[in-house]
């Protein structure tokens, strides 16, 4: 307070009443639903791109209204989504040629839609038809094809590696290790990355409990990795010599097999011929001959069901007294991506296989090991490593390595990595890690929040990418002998999406009224509720645009009926009952709430949307007749379809009420921004300046309205397009209420024109 003049003179005291509140915006829309990721609290984005880079790639096909909208209209969305976890995402478990599983698809984002994404993985073979060079996948939304990726391989450090690629590049889909999933690694106290030559990845085949051979690969590094190994039976034999061991003939089982080895051989002598005498694995011995020379003994032996003869010299067999049994030998299939299969039949011992020259690997024995391996359905090669600092870390689901930390530049200091494990900061919910990166005893770098999940913003070997020190790659369990997915005849879906509920969807909603900007407001439902809990959310939609009403936050919601519904006139109608209200729009057909959306934006709020195009519709027009438009009308359906040199429009611009839609949005305007007004003069309003000064602007807002055209006087002149009055009576001062009274006449649109032609003779 100033100080009391005591010198005769003037003291002035400058007193500024409230600025007018700008005027609210209109077509600001809001949408709740499912997305990909992305904040829980209702965020605004402002195009397409930037809507993808917050909540995810595949929120394009969780929220399709979104980008409606955008193409037709609208600048600034706000998304609040369905909070993350209260459904389920569909995925599909894809096995490899043995059978094995060895990637597993995930949807990005839960829910039903993801139920409509099919797969396609085919083989590309090598020249030879022998060998599996690399695979491509084609991704299916419903019966569309969306996506193409080629070239695929299981080399971690390719670029056509087929977990980055997809994770990298797919919208829908993510790619997991089944034996991993999104597991975390296990917490390690800091742990040095230890700097090494490359080496060669290796497997060790067993005979029984006993390690027999030793395979190795002959280039050092993760190259090995891709190299597996497969022992199968081979042919059961035995080498027959003749006089003086000179070369004779072989006995070789048909068919191959552990069973030949039950097979047994005698030579006897007749005169200078001999005969054979096989005694089968099961049955009585039956006796071949004689035979006078080696050329008619193997033709004598062609029908033979049991064994067949293998020229090897020229000299009749030496007698044999005893029954002799075959010998086990074996095959061994060199298999690697990307290259034919190697096969090398019936190896007798085990000096003859270490004496295979195999491009790939090297065989040798295991000490004074002496027995062929046992079969197997094939061991890959593991343990390569590329030369530079790495630390390979395991998972919770066993010793095997799930990620490897490695530089990708010489390290002038040692550099050690420590992993914590823990919850979420941003949800509270998820299992995450930390990372600390130690160089000389000390954090230099550090990383929160971190997931296996490739979807995630967080993906640790995605946040690594911007380490000036270390890089980590996301590890696999490799397969017996491939672990590229088997080729698919036809696409298959993905299972086992879950939407969020209704519920869910009431909770977004109510964290949308803290987004005071919004005035339209979409429940994205086509692509995840079944029709009747669309029905439901259109309802919990109405119900909060009527609770925003009442605190002066007026909205219009905007639904569409479902695609089963779009070609019935009688469900669009009954569905239309189930919603009506002043602050609800029911549009036809299908996905048309984005569209609809978008057009008002870009009208201005006193314009009416009728016989206005739309720009991109979003779902399939349905060519309804007349007599239907009739009825959808008169039911107070917001239709969208085509007329001819018009091109795809808006029929009548009605809520669900049969109020006109640029009525109820003049209306909403004014409403929003006599409450701004009201707000800039809450705790001033006790002296009558300050209520006249609150009535001016007010007053000067609604001039405005009338000279943009949102408002009018009656036809007649008699009623002006607006009233305002600001007072208080002696009871309401008393409780410090002050009561402004307003009227306002919103502009109709006119609709229908009616001409009469005077035809003069």
């Amino acid at each position: 307070m100033a100080s009391a003049l005591v010198i005769p003179g003037v003291q002035v005291r400058t007193v500024f009443e409230p600025s007018p509140a700008l005027p609210s915006l209109t077509g600001i829309l809001g949408v709740v639903g499912v997305t990909d990721r992305g904040p829980i609290d209702p965020t605004p984005v402002g195009g397409m791109s930037e809507f993808l880079d917050t909540f995810g790639p595949a929120s394009r096909y969780t929220m399709p209204e979104v980008q409606s909208a955008f193409a037709n209209g609208v600048s600034e969305i706000f998304i609040a989504r369905t909070a993350p976890g209260r459904g389920q995402k569909a995925r599909l478990e894809i096995n490899s040629d043995d059978g094995d599983p060895v990637v597993t698809l995930v949807a990005r984002a839960e829910g039903g839609w993801g139920n409509q994404i099919g797969v396609q993985f085919t083989q590309v073979k090598t020249l030879s038809g022998h060998g599996v060079k690399y695979v491509n996948l084609d991704v299916y939304l419903g019966d569309r094809l969306v996506e193409s990726h080629g070239s695929l391989v299981t080399d971690e450090t390719s670029p056509s590696y087929l977990f980055d690629r997809i994770n990298q590049q797919s919208q829908l889909i993510v790619a997991l290790d089944p034996a991993f999933d999104v597991g975390l690694p296990v917490s390690i106290i800091a742990s040095p990355l230890a700097d090494g030559p490359a080496k060669p990845a290796f497997t060790t085949l067993k005979a029984g409990a006993a390690d027999v051979l030793r395979v190795e690969a002959n280039q050092p590094g993760l190259i090995g990795d891709r190299i597996s190994v497969r022992v199968r039976e081979g042919q059961a034999s035995l080498p027959i010599a003749g006089a003086a061991n000179a070369p004779s003939i072989e006995v070789q089982a048909r068919k191959e097999g552990s069973a030949g080895t039950g097979i047994r051989v005698s030579v006897v002598a007749a005169g200078n011929a001999v005969s054979l005498v096989i005694t089968p694995t099961v049955g009585v011995p039956r006796t071949l001959g004689p035979f006078s020379d080696v050329d008619s003994l193997v033709a004598g032996f062609n029908s033979d069901p049991d064994v067949q003869v293998i020229k090897r010299g020229t000299v009749l067999p030496a007698p044999v007294a005893n029954p002799t049994p075959l010998v086990r030998h074996v095959h061994i299939d060199v298999i690697s991506e990307g290259r034919d299969t190697a096969t090398y039949l019936n190896q007798p011992d085990l000096d003859s296989i270490v004496a295979l020259n195999d491009p790939l690997v090297t065989f040798s024995k295991v000490g004074a090991a002496t027995q062929l391996p046992d079969a197997t359905p094939g061991k890959a090669l593991s343990g390569g490593r590329e030369a530079g600092p790495e630390l390979d870390v395991a998972g919770d689901g066993g010793p095997a390595p799930l990620i490897e930390f490695y530089a990708p530049a010489p390290l002038t200091s040692p550099v050690s990595v420590a992993i914590t494990r823990g919850v979420s900061t941003i949800d509270n919910t998820t299992p995450v890690l930390g990372l600390d990166v130690v160089v000389d005893g000390n954090v230099v770098e550090s990383y929160r929040n971190l997931t296996m999940d490739p979807d995630d913003e967080n993906y640790l070997p995605a946040v690594l990418r911007s380490s000036g020190l270390i890089r980590a790659r996301d590890l696999i369990v490799r397969g017996r002998t491939s672990s590229l997915p088997s080729n698919m005849v036809r696409p298959a879906r993905l299972t086992g999406g879950i939407s969020p509920s209704t519920d869910d969807y009431g909770d977004a909603l109510e964290r949308l009224e803290t987004a005071e900007e919004v005035d339209m407001v979409i429940a994205s439902v086509a692509n995840q509720l079944a029709d009747a809990d669309v029905r439901k959310a259109h309802q919990l939609v109405t119900a909060h645009c009527a609770k925003m009403a009442d605190v002066a936050r007026n909205r219009i919601g905007i639904g569409s009926v479902t695609r089963s519904e779009a070609s019935s006139v009688a469900q669009i109608l009954d569905h239309a009952d189930d919603v009506r209200s002043d602050h609800f729009i029911l549009c036809t057909p299908a996905g048309m709430d984005g569209a609809v959306a978008g057009l008002l934006a870009r009208l201005d709020f006193w314009d009416s949307p009728t016989f206005k195009n739309v720009l991109a519709p979003g779902g399939d027009l349905v060519a309804y007749t007349d007599p239907q438009l009739v009825q959808l009308i008169l039911g107070n359906v917001f239709v969208v379809t085509t007329k001819r040199s018009l091109g795809i429009i808006a029929v009548k611009g009605l809520l669900t009420s049969g109020q006109q839609v640029n009525v109820r949005r003049t209306a909403n305007k004014a409403v929003r921004d006599v409450k701004a007004n009201c707000d800039n003069y809450i705790g001033l309003l006790n002296t009558e300046g300050s209520r006249n000064a609150l009535r001016q602007q007010i007053t000067a807002m609604f001039l405005q309205m009338e000279r943009d055209g949102a408002i009018v006087p009656s036809t007649d002149g008699k009623d002006p397009s607006f009233a305002v009055n600001v007072y208080s009576t002696e009871s309401d001062f008393a409780s410090g209420i002050v009561r402004v009274d307003i009227a306002v006449r919103p502009v109709r649109a006119i609709d229908y024109i009616y001409a009469t032609i005077l035809v003069k003779n």
